[in-house]
């Protein structure tokens, strides 16, 4: 359809709906900062927290076309979201890369505890109640993996109201969701929330045709000149998730929670890469089991959080169902451990203190052919944490300060295979973390904030020992890898501070920030031939700035509808690591330079709301592994800008501009019909080289309320 159809469309839609509104005061605004972050470990509101806080609401949630918590991120945020056909994504944020071959910078919670995986794809949006972005290194409260930051997804509560909910939607590329849940308390004493949801992808889904910013010959021979508007092969997928919750109240003084949620998906196909594709499936599922078991009285608080996860994911050779198809690479990971807490308010302090034990579980194996082993990708190995932490929150009048520290001792285990022929090997790290943030609540809305801390990360197994072999035909085409561990690499140390300034007052919020991290012995690849080395960067540097803010005109006005004009961005002012051999200082690669979503949002507060939301992806840099099969691609369009050189193949992917759509009406009080259109402008762009996502999307849906 034309383009300038579509944003008249828009204009249209939206100035019919702005038309309805009436003149009424609206007496009961909702402010941000009445928010309580449960990922502060002492559930403390907003306003009271130093460090940078983003929230992801209902309304939001409900508003933007989203079926899993990877989608809602990457369009209700600026945080940079890897994502593959076939149900797999990780996420980085400020500069720490998210891949899907390696745990990510950025700690993963449901509730508070560890999700068990870095694959937002599996966690269905209609489970989540609200999600906080805590954006700068969270070691001190959580360890490792929260370089980057830490996002804590929270799931549905019950409440007093008994309730239910039904939702059906459907559209293009045979897409469907079924959602069903109910919530309450049984008595005065027990709740419970339960629910299913089953999303399905029945027809393989078609690329974006179009691009709204200018592209040059070379970027388009990046996208593939022939992948606009082609239908992308094997892209069809099932997944169902059931959750359970259930929470007693003791007494007056104990609270008793068990949560739990099953996620299953078969037959995922997974098509490889546009220019290379290998279409393959895979059948995953994930356990979690939460516990949560609190002594609340009236100047303290213990908590004690056991938890278990286990997710196995098993990769067929082929898509095929038939008889000689099989399972040529299995993992299991699990994920168990128990982390406590105690808060005790004393004056103006809140002092935090508690122990954590965790464990990560890996074990994998692999098969050249049905009955016949061959080399995992990676060693079977175990990380066993155990950290004390403590941090104390300071306030007085409008003068916030916390500092925190926690020491870590990680035993890190790699477990012999004769087929990677290493040897059983352990290592134990320890790491002193400290923290530090200040907030000074100005006058007329104003605050200044800032904060400084240091976090840490060990090396994955599969960079530290052994050496495997990948060979994959593609017709008269062969793809030949060579993976070699390093056992001398270093844990990873980062050093990080923020300095910015809030304001947040009756219809206005901004937020400005800038960030400045020293990552030290960040691991890197590189590249020689056909064979990937794993080594040491002397340090990577990630600076940048970042803002957030809205205006809602209609409480400007007066009124009792929301019209609000809402935007952020990242910008990364520097993005570099320094080479241990060559003293050289190159660019980052798989770091957008700047990741930005603005748009306009109107609820009418009778029952009819509509969205218009726009993000850009800005360009990034990543190495050419499509050389042999993308021949529209010359040693004249590789980036030599940032140190790099022709040889080195590096591409800098190019920036792209999304939108997406969204309407909804409340036909009576319990039923509500929608319709939300993705990639409003059918945008061809990918996450990840080589991976195109998909164009236009059009779905309907209808949710009963009972």
């Amino acid at each position: 359809m034309n383009k300038k159809i579509w944003f008249g469309f828009i204009a249209f839609a939206c100035a019919t709906f702005v038309s309805v509104a009436e003149n009424d005061i609206n007496t009961n605004p909702i402010e941000l900062n009445e928010i309580v972050v449960s990922a502060s470990r002492m559930n403390l509101p907003l306003k009271s927290i130093p460090q940078k806080v983003e929230i992801i609401d209902r309304t939001k949630i409900t508003t933007i076309p989203a079926e899993n918590a990877a989608d809602l991120l990457k369009r209700a945020t600026n945080l940079n979201i890897i994502q593959y056909p076939g149900l797999l994504s990780t996420v980085g944020m400020r500069g720490f890369t998210g891949m899907a071959n390696s745990r990510s910078y950025t700690a993963i919670l449901i509730d508070g505890l560890p999700l068990g995986s870095s694959n937002l794809s599996t966690i269905p949006t209609s489970i989540i109640e609200r999600i906080e972005i805590i954006k700068g290194p969270y070691s001190v409260l959580y360890g490792t993996d929260a370089m980057g930051g830490v996002i804590n997804i929270i799931t549905r509560t019950a409440t007093n109201e008994r309730i239910g909910n039904v939702a059906l939607s459907g559209g293009s590329f045979g897409t469907t969701s079924f959602e069903a849940d109910a919530s309450g308390m049984l008595s005065d004493k027990i709740g419970v929330v339960f629910g299913f949801t089953n999303q399905t992808q029945q027809n393989d889904y078609r690329i974006g045709a179009n691009n709204l910013l200018k592209m040059s010959d070379a970027d388009k021979a990046i996208l593939g000149e022939n992948s606009f508007g082609d239908v992308y092969p094997n892209t069809t997928y099932q997944m169902s998730q059931l959750f359970g919750k259930l929470n007693f109240e003791v007494n007056n003084l104990w609270n008793i929670g068990l949560s739990s949620f099953y996620n299953v998906a078969y037959d995922v196909k997974t098509p490889g890469d546009y220019f290379a594709p290998f279409p393959t499936k895979n059948d995953m599922n994930r356990f979690n089991l939460f516990g949560n078991i609190s002594r609340t009285s009236l100047n303290n608080r213990l908590v004690i959080s056991p938890y278990f996860s286990k997710e196995n994911i098993a990769y067929y050779e082929t898509e095929g169902n038939t008889v000689t198809n099989f399972i040529n690479f299995r993992q299991n990971i699990s994920e168990y451990g128990i982390r406590t807490n105690n808060t005790h308010i004393f004056n103006d302090f809140h002092i935090l203190g508690g122990v954590d034990f965790d464990v990560w579980d890996y074990q994998s194996d692999r098969s050249s052919a049905k009955g016949t082993p061959a080399a995992p990708y990676r060693p079977d190995n175990r990380n066993q944490r155990f950290s004390a932490f403590a941090q104390i929150n300071y306030e007085l009048n409008d003068l916030i300060i916390n500092a925190g520290a926690r020491a870590n001792h990680v035993n890190y285990k790699i477990f012999n295979n004769e087929f990677l022929e290493n040897k059983n090997a352990s290592e134990n790290y320890f790491f002193f973390v400290p923290s530090i943030g200040l907030r000074y609540n100005l006058p007329n809305g104003f605050n200044f904030n800032a904060s400084a801390g240091q976090a840490f990360s060990v090396p994955d197994a599969y960079a530290v020992t052994g050496q495997y072999e990948i060979n994959i035909m593609f017709g008269e085409w062969e793809w030949r890898q060579v993976y070699v561990g390093n056992g001398d690499l270093k844990p990873e140390t980062s050093t990080t501070y923020d300095i910015g300034f809030g304001y947040s007052q009756g219809a206005f919020y901004a937020d400005v920030r800038y960030f400045n991290t020293v990552h030290s012995n960040k691991i890197v690849t590189e590249m020689v031939s056909d064979t990937t080395f794993y080594k040491n960067a002397k340090n990577a540097n990630m600076s940048g700035l970042e803002f957030i803010g809205s205006i809602d005109f209609g409480r400007l006005a007066g009124l009792n509808q929301k019209i609000e004009l809402y935007g952020g961005l990242t910008y990364m002012l520097n993005a570099t690591f320094t080479d241990y051999n060559t003293d050289v200082k190159k660019d980052l690669l798989h770091v957008n330079k700047a990741n930005a979503n603005f748009g306009i949002f109107f609820d009418s507060n009778k029952g009819l709301s509509t969205r218009l939301h726009a993000r850009y992806k800005g360009t990034r840099l990543e190495r050419d592994i499509f050389s042999w099969i993308r021949p529209d691609i010359t040693e004249d369009d590789y980036f030599t800008n940032g140190r790099y050189k022709k040889e080195d193949m590096i591409l800098k992917l190019p920036a792209h501009l999304i939108f997406d759509y969204s309407a909804f009406y409340n036909v009576t009080p319990r039923a509500r019909v929608g319709i939300t259109i993705s990639n409003l402008f059918d945008e061809n762009y990918t996450e990840i080289d080589g991976f195109n996502m998909p164009g236009r999307s059009i779905m309907g849906q209808f949710t009963y309320t009972f």
